[in-house]
């Protein structure tokens, strides 16, 4: 019997991290693909482990392998949780992936409270305009050039579904927040549809100290505490974490470059702000595109909450 190839862990989730040291369990593989493997815990909570050169995120590991290609890991087979590593076993002997010396990762998020109005509508103005210059359409941004029916309707749907979440923001309007969110609550296809995409924004900046938006949070959490099976397990865990503020690396950086950038000129914020910006849009196909146009929906609600004080 061949003895497993060990995989180093270059960077992880600290509060994962945490957890791995003391876990010990049998779990199994969710879904392959070349650049993540989602791994189910024996609690059936999602974690996964990214290929060298893929941001940090909650939930994950960044392990030392170019890609998940030729590994011989499947979806389906068992996964050994032990103390300080996880054993992906296969009949050539598999992986053991060591993460007791990874480098903890820690998603450090700004703070909302000392924006004034003015400052939160030129953020939003200039991520606007960044996710709409450089984002992928196919989903918040509107149906792509001869797209396909499907497409075209499901994008429509998306447009009524964040007008219809902005009016009920506006107003305070509960019963309106939450038939708009289930609107957008798993529409859209892929593994993250653009409906949860965009929610996951709002839920990010609703997570923030100094933040207005505690009514949609509220809602959002119980939306997902009803409707468990609406949408797929990454997307329910994405929209969790990121209503404790937890979101990848790229997006994190965008936050803090624009609290970095307050009192900045527009102009200025959009020199400063395009990298990450553009880092954050490269994840998926419209996935971080859809993310950004819940954030710069978001900052617009802030921005009008704030001046309704």
């Amino acid at each position: 019997m061949r003895t497993a190839v060990e995989v180093r862990t270059r960077s992880g989730d600290a509060v994962l991290l945490a957890r791995l040291r003391a876990l010990d369990g049998c779990g199994s593989v969710h879904s392959v693909f070349r650049g993540v493997v989602n791994l189910l815990l024996p609690d059936g909570e999602l974690i996964a482990l990214a290929a060298r050169g893929r941001e940090n995120a909650p939930r994950t590991l960044v392990v030392e392998i170019a890609h998940w290609g030729h590994s011989g890991v499947a979806a389906g087979r068992p996964v050994e949780f032990r103390a300080g590593g996880i054993a992906l076993p296969d009949g050539a002997g598999g992986l053991w992936v060591d993460a007791r010396e990874a480098e903890e990762w820690h998603p450090i998020v700004p703070s909302l409270a000392a924006f004034s109005p003015a400052e939160l509508g030129t953020a939003a103005r200039a991520l606007d305009r960044l996710t709409r210059t450089y984002g992928q359409s196919g989903g918040m941004l509107g149906a792509a050039a001869a797209a396909a029916p499907m497409e075209i309707a499901v994008c429509a749907a998306l447009d009524r579904g964040r007008a219809a979440l902005v009016k009920a923001v506006r107003t305070s309007d509960t019963a309106g927040i939450r038939a708009a969110i289930l609107a957008l609550h798993g529409l859209g296809p892929g593994l993250t549809p653009a409906g949860d995409d965009f929610l996951t924004g709002i839920a990010l900046l609703s997570a923030l100290d100094g933040s207005g938006l505690d009514g949609y949070a509220r809602t959002l959490r119980d939306v997902l505490a009803t409707h468990s099976g609406r949408t797929t397990l990454l997307s329910t865990t994405t929209l969790h974490e990121a209503l404790s503020g937890r979101v990848r690396a790229a997006l994190v950086d965008v936050l803090n470059v624009l609290a970095a950038g307050r009192g900045q000129s527009e102009r200025h914020l959009l020199d400063t702000v395009q990298n990450p910006v553009r880092r954050a849009l490269a994840h998926g196909h419209t996935s971080g595109t859809d993310t950004l146009s819940g954030l710069a929906t978001g900052l617009h609600l802030e921005r009008e909450l704030r001046g309704s004080l």
